[in-house]
């Protein structure tokens, strides 16, 4: 019986730990993701897609990574500022599904917009890296 406990304690044990690393590995991707578009690289953010990824918004649907490079680009020279704020990301075993608010800031005609999205991500492993299969968001 208690061969049994210690065998069911460290399977537990070992999928929390599993949990916690892998939302580690996907803020790390966010904080990535960040850098990239406060720095001014802003098609870089296209790495984080899948090959087949999909950008589903109001008036917009993006799929396929070429397209989600051109989705990106439309920002460059105008970035400012990126923060995604997490709310929520629930890790299955393949898929994980985040959710949070996004705080986009970006020039346009000479003035800066705020535009702050609440959004719902599904990501895949992809290249053994966590990787966006979709992305869609929606206006707060």
């Amino acid at each position: 019986m208690r061969s049994i406990f210690l065998l069911v304690s460290c399977c537990l044990l070992s999928s929390i730990l599993s949990a916690q690393t892998i939302v580690a590995e996907i803020i790390g991707q966010n904080r990535n993701m960040e850098k990239a578009y406060n720095t001014g690289n802003v098609t870089a953010i296209a790495t984080y897609y899948t090959n087949n990824a999909a950008i589903v918004g109001p008036r917009t649907e993006v799929t396929g990574n070429p397209a989600i490079v051109e989705y990106w680009k439309g920002l460059e020279g105008r970035h400012v500022k990126w923060t995604l704020e997490n709310t929520e990301i629930t890790p299955y075993e393949d898929v994980v599904i985040q959710r949070g608010i996004s705080h986009l800031q970006f020039y346009q005609d000479e003035k800066i917009v705020q535009s702050d999205v609440r959004f719902t991500l599904v990501w895949i492993k992809e290249d053994n890296q966590w990787k966006i299969n979709i992305d869609h968001y929606s206006p707060l």
